[in-house]
């Protein structure tokens, strides 16, 4: 049987807390998306980078 309390999203969000789900933390969303633009940024430049030197060391394979 359930109480009309225990539907509550705020008892809700205390009883997964005292059991170890998900807790009230810090909103550290955007500074994880910033990481994770700044290293994407880093992959794709080295990539057009290997990329480039590839396409020039075989245009000199072929014209000579």
């Amino acid at each position: 049987m359930s109480t009309r309390n225990e539907n509550n999203s705020n008892s809700r969000a205390h009883a997964e807390a005292a059991v170890g789900g998900s807790s009230p933390a810090m909103d550290t969303g955007g500074t994880y998306r910033a990481v994770a633009v700044f290293l994407a940024v880093i992959v794709i430049a080295a990539l057009v980078y290997g990329l480039v030197q590839t396409a020039i060391k075989a245009s000199a394979l072929f014209t000579g």
